[in-house]
């Protein structure tokens, strides 16, 4: 709605009209949100654990590959105090472009980024951030994550690589009015995502006859079917219901080795994927699902093609896997089960041992 009118109480009976009004420039709502963050509606964003912001950087560079500093240019970058890498890209209501082609352009900053950016670049530009506002950086992490001890600092950057390593990030769109289109884009995909939340805000701004001046954020796209969907993960009890009483062995050990060997197990809705620390990457080398598929996957792993060839090929070689480009998958049964069970200890050998670990 244009022109609408909201209302400032003065006093006991005084009551000033504020006219909803447009913001003259993009670098207007850009300035604002930099100064001030919680116009990003933290309390909105999760009511239960309201989310508190550290600003990166304005105008932060994002590659396009190992050798570039920026491609492109993301208006914002803040971190939550969980360290989740927070991606802001302000536009007027006025922007005349497609709304696909806004949301196309905030994920191609997303993956790139994921891609990457440096955890010491990043670090190195919220120093320079802090600075221009003569703060301390370490100092507003710690009072970010609530905590005097000066270790959480190293703890908070470790966060955020894992964050962006493993895709659990925020894309929030924001601009003074949202479109219709661009509202059901972003509620459409927060829907289908699990590690990463799509979201806009509404930043209002109304002025009063006396250029009085009040800002309205609100949050638009965390439907109740999203908050379902971040929440909604299964675990073992629930998984291994589903299994036979073969597959439920199998999962059983291979989950079990990970464990004693200190990797990261991470349940989703339907299964668990196996995380291993690889060269400052969070790769994960294998996925089971519910009742009997495994998956050998090589995505994440950050070797040359060459070395992921060669590691293809003697996974390959137990003669029970279907290919795909970056995932070998098998159906589990009492045939190929025991191979299943071989192909992931040395899956996981030939990762560690080139991982030193």
């Amino acid at each position: 709605m244009r022109n609408a009118k909201i209302f400032l109480v003065e006093g006991e009976r005084k009551l000033t009209p504020m006219t909803e009004t447009a913001y003259v420039k993009e670098d207007d709502l850009q300035a604002l949100l930099a100064y001030y963050p919680d116009l990003l509606p933290g309390d909105q964003i999760n009511p239960d654990a309201p989310r508190h912001w550290l600003l990166v950087a304005r105008e932060l560079g994002v590659p396009g590959n190992d050798d570039e500093t920026g491609r492109w240019s993301l208006d914002h970058l803040f971190l939550d105090q969980d360290g989740i890498p927070t991606f802001v890209e302000c536009k007027r209501s006025s922007d005349t472009r497609s709304r696909r082609e806004v949301v196309a352009q905030m994920l191609d900053y997303a993956a790139n980024g994921i891609s990457y950016w440096k955890i010491n670049d990043l670090r190195n530009a919220a120093e320079g951030t802090a600075q221009k506002s003569s703060k301390i950086l370490e100092s507003e992490i710690q009072k970010l994550v609530g905590s005097e001890d000066p270790s959480t600092v190293d703890e908070f950057w470790e966060h955020v690589e894992q964050n962006l390593k493993s895709g659990k990030v925020r894309l929030l769109f924001v601009a003074d009015s949202i479109p219709t289109e661009l509202r059901r884009l972003v509620e459409f995909l927060n829907e289908q995502m699990i590690d990463a939340e799509v979201l806009a805000v509404e930043v209002k701004q109304f002025i009063g006859e006396n250029q009085q001046k009040v800002i309205a954020p609100r949050l638009i796209g965390m439907t109740e079917t999203a908050r379902e969907v971040k929440r909604k993960t299964t675990n073992w009890d629930e998984f291994n219901s589903k299994c036979t009483q073969e597959t439920s062995r199998f999962f059983k050990n291979i989950l079990d080795i990970a464990k004693e060997r200190g990797h990261t197990i991470y349940w989703g809705i339907s299964g668990f994927s196996i995380r291993l620390n690889v060269q400052d990457t969070v790769a994960s080398i294998a996925y089971g699902y519910s009742p009997n598929i495994f998956q050998i996957f090589f995505g994440h792993l950050p070797w040359s093609d060459e070395q992921i060839s060669m590691l293809r090929k003697e996974i390959l070689g137990f003669k029970i896997f279907k290919e795909a480009p970056k995932t070998l998958s098998v159906n589990l049964d009492e045939d190929n089960i025991q191979k299943a069970e071989e192909a992931f200890k040395v899956m996981m050998q030939r990762v560690e041992a080139a991982a030193n670990i």
